[in-house]
């Protein structure tokens, strides 16, 4: 009887994990500006993910990402590839499985290809 008991349980435990429903969350769609500038849109990305604390900071990682030296860093530090956006090093790490990806928000990362695919301005 204990062992029919048991069995019974268990497949009871089993069919309340079969019967569960999920609502899936759909992501808002990215909407990016028509142009994207470096310094009203791409900064702020640094800003708020990277640049905190010591990560890509003055005197962190490489590229550093502060304001004053961003740009140069990125450029000059063959991060941007504009002939080929999509494997830019700062877009590759910071896209759905990229490094980075945890540290930024959903759309970062398109905006920043999106700054790239525009010919990575200093704008």
């Amino acid at each position: 009887m204990r062992k029919l008991l048991f069995i019974l349980t268990l497949f009871a435990g089993f069919a309340m994990l079969q019967s569960c429903e999920y609502d899936w969350v759909e992501t808002e769609p990215v909407i990016t500006p028509d142009t994207v500038s470096f310094s009203h849109d791409i900064l702020p990305v640094f800003e708020r993910g990277c640049n905190a604390g010591v990560c890509h900071g003055d005197g962190g990682k490489d590229p550093v990402l502060t304001d004053a030296s961003a740009y140069n860093s990125l450029i000059n530090g063959g991060y941007v590839t504009t002939a080929t956006p999509e494997t830019s090093i700062i877009y590759v790490e910071m896209a759905d499985g990229g490094s980075m990806n945890k540290y930024t928000t959903y759309g970062d990362s398109e905006l920043v290809l999106k700054w790239i695919q525009q010919g990575a301005l200093n704008n």
